[in-house]
């Protein structure tokens, strides 16, 4: 079984389920020890650490795998399967504070 690569680096993003909530997010690590991230700039989902969240492992490897190529096969897959992917990350042009579903770029 191949080994997924993916890296949990301040700054990377990655996809999680956040505990107790049905909704696919993508969140963005601000401290790699121990492992925190964010959501949202402010609010309950600005510091989420370890027991907060689930990293899905397989969809993470594969939208940092866009991040260094610069596709959106990830977003374009969850998109055709219809589910939503939100976050209200001001890195990934939310501006507003909300949550945004992130749709790719055509």
């Amino acid at each position: 079984m191949k080994e997924l690569q993916y890296t949990t680096n301040e700054g990377d993003f990655l996809v999680i389920y956040i505990t107790g909530v049905v909704q696919v997010y993508i969140a963005q690590v601000t401290q790699s020890k121990p492992l925190r991230m964010k959501v949202q700039e402010f609010g309950p989902y600005a510091n989420l650490k370890p027991g907060d969240f689930i990293i899905k492992r397989i969809a993470t490897e594969q939208l940092q795998r866009d991040v260094y190529e610069e596709t959106c096969e990830y977003l374009k897959s969850m998109r055709d399967a219809g589910v939503k992917v939100v976050s209200g990350l001001e890195s990934l042009g939310v501006t507003d504070g909300k949550m945004c579903e992130m749709l790719p770029a055509e």
